[in-house]
């Protein structure tokens, strides 16, 4: 269809689709009503989309489908109550009225005693175990022989001794070289076995040590994740100015249960002693009217675990470590010896379990596994006080400050 070089082919599709503009469209249907070529594309063009058209005609619900599925709907629901009553009627533990509506039933639906007879079938297995199961005739005098022939059984006669015992007559070696094999098995368990038992005495304790420190990062882990990932810390001074703190931190905000959190390493005692953790009001009051029991009372609230006392800003403000500070900084251990590079008393002075911030226990024999490898007991300053940065990881026991002032 070769038109004037002029001349702008039209829109035709736009145009039997109804997608175009008023302006647009008027020109488009100006331009074919002047040109036949341009009316039989038209015409093609909505034969083709015939098909098309008939898709966007609203689907109508077929006259009374409503009405057919309430009917449908009601003879589910009575096939079903059918069903029912027809299982009781079979089971026999209907009530009176159903027992009527099932019978009624039978004598005017076949299917209904069809459904029944099918029913009985089935549960002809289950009666046959209401049945009361009889015992055989004459058990209990065939049990009553077979007891007294066992008990008047003779027993055979024991082996002669291979030689006399003269009781005069001195013992053989034979007899003294027994007593030394039995001497040397002892000397055995008592040289081997026994420290081997031992070995694995310690390595339970060790690994239950382990299991406390991490149910307590468990509820640190919990803290922080309400308090914008900062870990518990000690106050700089003040009722709660200890590293025992984090206890009743924990306990009172609901992230341990205390009778559960047990703050003590488990080697060297036979169970776990009842610590009561003084609420955070308890410790204002004490402190502010008796400082000798508040001192008394922060000594153990910890229990034999040293926690971190924090460090000591940029700023000269004190902080605490973040929980995503990762994993080679200390948070918990077994509490540090009163001497410097001794071991924690916990575990006789072998090393220490040491809790990392991302939750990890590693039992160390020696205390520099700090961040820069330093002590985790002192700072850089060999004081037991705040850390001076925040690779200085200084952990204290229950009642040391971070200030090393015990107010």
């Amino acid at each position: 269809m070769n038109k004037p070089d002029g001349m702008r082919k039209p829109d035709i599709l736009g145009f039997a689709m109804g997608i175009l503009e008023e302006s647009e469209s008027r020109e488009v249907g100006t331009q074919i009503e002047g040109d036949a070529d341009f009316q039989a594309v038209l015409s093609r063009t909505r034969r083709l989309l015939a098909p098309l058209e008939a898709d966007r005609l609203p689907m109508k619900a077929p006259s009374g489908l409503a009405s057919k599925a309430l009917a449908l709907v009601r003879e589910k629901q009575a096939q079903s109550a059918l069903d029912a009553d027809i299982a009781g009627y079979s089971l026999q533990f209907l009530e009176e009225v159903e027992l009527t509506r099932a019978k009624n039933e039978l004598e005017k639906n076949p299917l209904a005693e069809s459904l029944l007879k099918r029913l009985s079938i089935s549960l002809k297995a289950l009666r046959s175990d209401r049945a009361p199961i009889r015992a055989p005739g004459g058990l209990a005098r065939k049990t009553i022989l077979h007891v007294r022939t066992s008990v008047s059984r003779t027993m055979p006669a024991a082996p002669p001794l291979s030689r006399e015992y003269d009781p005069g007559k001195r013992r053989s070696w034979g007899l003294r070289a027994d007593l030394f094999a039995a001497a040397g098995l002892l000397m055995m368990f008592g040289g081997v076995i026994w420290p081997a038992i031992h070995h694995q005495k310690q390595n339970q304790k060790d690994l239950e040590c382990q299991n406390n420190l991490a149910q307590i990062w468990r509820g640190v882990a919990s803290f922080a994740s309400f308090k914008n990932n900062q870990m518990p810390k000690p106050e700089l001074k003040g009722p709660r100015s200890v590293a025992g703190i984090y206890a009743p931190l924990l306990v009172e905000n609901g992230f341990a249960n205390p009778e559960t959190l047990h703050v003590d390493c488990p080697v060297g005692i036979e169970k776990y002693p009842t610590h009561i953790f003084p609420s955070l009001e308890t410790l204002d009051q004490l402190y502010q009217h008796d400082r000798a029991q508040w001192r008394d009372v922060v000594q153990g609230m910890g229990g034999n675990y040293s926690y971190s006392l924090g460090y000591r800003g940029r700023n000269g403000q004190h902080g605490g470590f973040d929980l995503r500070a990762g994993d080679r900084r200390p948070l918990m251990a077994d509490s540090g010896h009163h001497r410097a590079s001794h071991n924690s008393p916990n575990h006789s002075g072998r090393g220490q379990n040491v809790l990392f911030l991302g939750g990890n226990v590693r039992f160390r024999n020696q205390r520099n596994v700090g961040q820069t490898g330093d002590d985790i007991y002192l700072n850089r300053h060999f004081s037991k006080s705040a850390g001076l940065d925040g690779d200085d990881c200084v952990l204290g026991n229950s009642g040391d400050s971070p200030t090393n002032l015990n107010e």
